[in-house]
């Protein structure tokens, strides 16, 4: 609940109407019955005769603000939490280790101990019941879960990653029905070459850029209209 108080501030030298809730009222009243407790009695001379302490006041000048602004009522103003006046100064673990734009990439940190997946080793042609490592061959568990249409039709990852020659290449494609000329199966195959050190081809890396010339094609069409 808000109330609407006049009250006579003669210390400050003005007489405002400010807004209070319940809760400021309550700290007034306990604020002026304290002190009319600490106030002498005029009764006893010797305790009148003493000379009073300037009492601390409640409400500052600086305390009284406008409700809004080119409003004749006033209120308090709202208090500020300590972190206000620190957060200009606030800073993040984050950049405390450079981790900003233009800072060392990760890939350039030094690494240590085996990893996970031995992409580093070969994969064995036949494995033995004993060997766990893994070679990255495999899949996970969401494979195992959502199986991929070529899973489904005994088609795995070892086919598609498997080094096949230019002749193989070629039929696969005509299978499925991709018909390129020679040019364009040239083109593909150089293409697909240059993504292994090695020059070896296999069909994900057919299918790349394939997928790749596909995007090219499309953009030059956007680019065109």
């Amino acid at each position: 609940m808000t109330r609407q108080v006049f009250i006579d501030l003669t210390c400050m030298g003005s007489q405002h109407h400010i807004l209070m809730t319940d809760e400021i009222w309550q700290k007034l009243y306990v604020g002026f019955m304290n002190y009319k407790c600490r106030k002498p009695d005029c009764a006893n001379p010797a305790e009148a005769n003493v000379e009073e302490s300037e009492p601390t006041l409640l409400l500052k000048p600086e305390d009284i603000v406008l409700k809004e602004p080119g409003s004749p009522e006033k209120t308090l103003r709202t208090l500020l939490r300590p972190g206000d006046k620190v957060s200009n100064h606030y800073k993040t673990t984050s950049s405390e280790i450079s981790a900003v734009v233009g800072a060392v990439p990760s890939t350039c940190y030094p690494t240590y101990g085996v990893p996970t997946i031995r992409s580093d080793l070969p994969a064995p042609l036949i494995r033995r019941v004993s060997d766990r490592t893994s070679y990255g061959e495999e899949g996970n568990a969401y494979s195992l879960l959502h199986p991929t249409i070529f899973a489904q039709k005994g088609v795995f990852e070892r086919d598609f990653f498997k080094t096949r020659s230019k002749q193989e290449i070629s039929e696969i494609l005509c299978n499925i029905g991709v018909k390129l000329s020679e040019d364009e199966f040239e083109n593909v195959w150089n293409l697909a070459s240059k993504k292994h050190h090695r020059g070896e081809v296999c069909v994900e890396n057919i299918r790349n850029v394939l997928d790749e010339l596909q995007h090219a094609d499309r953009a030059k069409c956007k680019a065109a209209t």
